[in-house]
């Protein structure tokens, strides 16, 4: 540690010698960009402050460097990394799991995972038109195709419609959202599960957003996804760790590249996106996980009831509708929808739609995103 502040103070030194003030004044920019996460009006993205646990967990992953296609090299490395996978497939009640880059690419995974299990002749995929970019996007990469289900008001995917197109067209997968980037709605998951299998198809699950009520007591948002066949999560978007850490679980078990020829190699590589990867995608959850896993939890706790007031005040204070979803976001639909503009500008709140009407959003993804602070901004707008 005392080396790399050496070797900090001596490039400092080098461009204070340079007189580089343009370099001095563009990384002042960037700390103020940064500094917006940790304002109490930050509600605009799914973008927290990166724990100061984390922060220390992305340098010892910097320090450490390892690749993992060479896990023989780094033993205790992989030991952390097998720890916590364990962890996660024990959290989220799956058989296996791996780290990747985000929730982009698990959807893109878990569809090459239901398309090399697949059942059915299908290329079909369904998923709530409020289903993130990123799946129809890969269903494009895979050459299948994505059909999207209409949602109810609350921005769920109908249930009622999702059965009766797969007993038209048996799909290939079924894609439900725990937690989606407009509003925070959870799909019923169970029922998405049923209709699933029913016609014998691959279920995912997407809870990039909404994964991380798995860590708490009593929440029956994600009750039956011990029955799905895979689920992505992402820590960089809840947990307040550093992008990137996601998480793919799945029930069936990864196969090796066999028709690959890789020389260089101890172990075959298995059938993921990824390719080099070492610990930066996992040791600031796993050095925080270790100083204090209350920490997380309680920020969690405190995050989702800084949203339940928030909900609440604009209730009782205004005529606006308003949807809370129990994953932290809330978002309403205010008398001047233009009025609000300078707030979006500044990143307090940002625009959305649900069911194809425009509201805005408060995501409360900071535990230090406070509802009394945003009331403030919004008092004017009353």
């Amino acid at each position: 540690m005392n080396q790399l502040i050496h070797t900090l103070e001596q490039m400092l030194d080098q461009l204070n010698k340079k007189q580089d003030s343009n370099t001095f004044e563009l990384i002042s920019l960037l700390l103020s960009e940064a500094n917006l996460h940790s304002q109490p009006t930050w509600a605009a993205h799914m973008t927290p402050t990166v724990s100061q646990s984390a922060l220390i967990g992305q340098l010892i992953a910097g320090l450490h460097n390892g690749n993992l296609l060479s896990a023989n090299l780094y033993p205790r490395l992989a030991e952390i990394e097998a720890q916590l996978i364990s962890w996660f497939c024990l959290l989220f009640k799956q058989k296996n799991g791996h780290f990747t880059h985000g929730s982009s690419y698990g959807n893109l995974e878990a569809l090459w995972q239901a398309r090399e299990h697949r059942k059915t002749s299908s290329n079909i995929v369904y998923g709530s038109s409020s289903a993130h970019y990123s799946v129809a996007k890969s269903c494009r990469i895979l050459g299948l195709e994505f059909r999207p289900i209409a949602t109810d008001q609350q921005g769920r995917v109908q249930i009622t419609e999702l059965k009766a197109a797969c007993q038209k067209d048996r799909p290939l997968a079924i894609v439900a959202t725990a937690g989606t980037s407009s509003c925070g709605a959870i799909d019923s998951l169970s029922e998405c599960i049923d209709i699933a299998h029913s016609v014998n198809s691959w279920c995912h699950i997407d809870a990039a957003w909404g994964g991380a009520l798995a860590l708490l007591e009593n929440q029956p948002y994600l009750s039956g996804i011990e029955h799905a066949d895979s689920l992505c999560f992402d820590p960089h978007k809840s947990l307040g760790q550093a992008k990137p850490c996601s998480i793919l679980v799945y029930q069936h078990k990864l196969e090796p590249f066999t028709d690959l020829d890789v020389d260089y190699l101890t172990l075959t590589p298995k059938k993921t996106i990824a390719g080099s990867y070492g610990g930066e995608l996992f040791l600031p959850l796993w050095f925080c996980l270790q100083v204090n896993q209350d920490e997380i939890i309680n920020h969690i706790k405190q995050r989702l009831r800084q949203a339940e007031l928030f909900a609440q005040i604009l209730k009782d204070k205004t005529g606006w509708t308003v949807w809370h979803s129990p994953t932290g976001i809330v978002c309403f639909e205010p008398s001047d929808l233009q009025g609000l503009s300078l707030l979006e500008k500044k990143g307090i709140f940002s625009r959305a739609q649900i069911n194809s009407l425009d509201v805005y959003r408060a995501v409360f993804a900071n535990p230090t995103t406070t509802a009394r602070a945003l009331i403030t901004e919004l008092e004017p707008y009353f």
